[in-house]
């Protein structure tokens, strides 16, 4: 089977807080790892430009140190009787948000024309909400090899394996804030496996789309390379 040309960008940061786009209010729980429309948001961050879903696949692995609850001071509004927005008499408020900390993200791309976009990011990237910054380690071509079976790091995978812990999640494949003045809209919805970044080991699955990078620590390691959702 042939290989697939791609780049492997490593990112990292302090935190990180995937906000489970289903929970609006209470304590704001984060995903155990970034959703697809996430990752097309770092893209497009580096690129400056909206990086649509046909434009590249993308394949990652998730890893931090550990995660917990943080307390964040909030500002509070009210709207007044004349519709006028005010701060609220109350004063400010207290949030819990789950964060997860010393966070690594290595991304594949199979579009080698955003080599560029990483090399000289046009914004910043961040792994979650804008103050959690994130920063580029380094950028290099890889060849992807097909496998049917592999040992599975921290990721997201369509297809629940039996024998892998994980939590099911429910996320949209992409979000589209082309419009302006409107709000966003989010692209279909996928149900996934996410196999947490707080379990220290690799678990072996078999399937499709299971790709082998050429820059791997171990000869077995595979990584999940994504098919979009289509309406």
């Amino acid at each position: 089977m042939t290989s697939i040309p791609a780049l492997h960008v490593q990112l990292e940061g302090l935190t990180a807080s995937f906000r489970h786009l289903l929970t609006i209010s209470g304590t704001q729980v984060s995903t155990p790892v970034p959703s697809y429309s996430n990752l097309l948001g770092i893209i497009s961050a580096c690129a400056g430009r909206i990086i649509a879903p046909e434009e590249t696949r993308i394949g990652f692995e998730f890893h931090c140190r550990s995660h917990d609850l943080e307390l964040e001071r909030t500002v509070r509004w009210v709207v007044d009787a004349k519709g006028r927005l005010r701060p609220h008499p109350k004063g400010q408020g207290i949030s819990r948000r789950q964060v997860y900390w010393y966070p690594q993200l290595d991304l594949y791309v199979t579009n080698l024309d955003l080599k560029s976009a990483f090399e000289y990011p046009t914004a910043t990237p961040s792994f979650g909400r804008s103050q959690d910054i994130a920063w580029i380690v380094f950028v290099k071509s890889v060849e992807l090899q097909p496998m049917e079976a592999g040992n599975l790091g921290p990721t997201l995978i369509p297809k629940v394996q039996m024998g892998v812990p994980g939590l099911v999640v429910r996320s949209p494949e992409w979000i589209d804030n082309s419009k302006m003045g409107s709000v966003r809209e989010p692209g279909p919805f996928g149900v996934y496996q996410a196999i947490s970044p707080l379990i220290d080991r690799r678990f072996e699955v078999k399937g499709e789309n299971f790709y082998h990078p050429s820059d791997a620590d171990h000869p077995d390691d595979v990584i999940y390379l994504h098919h979009w959702l289509r309406e």
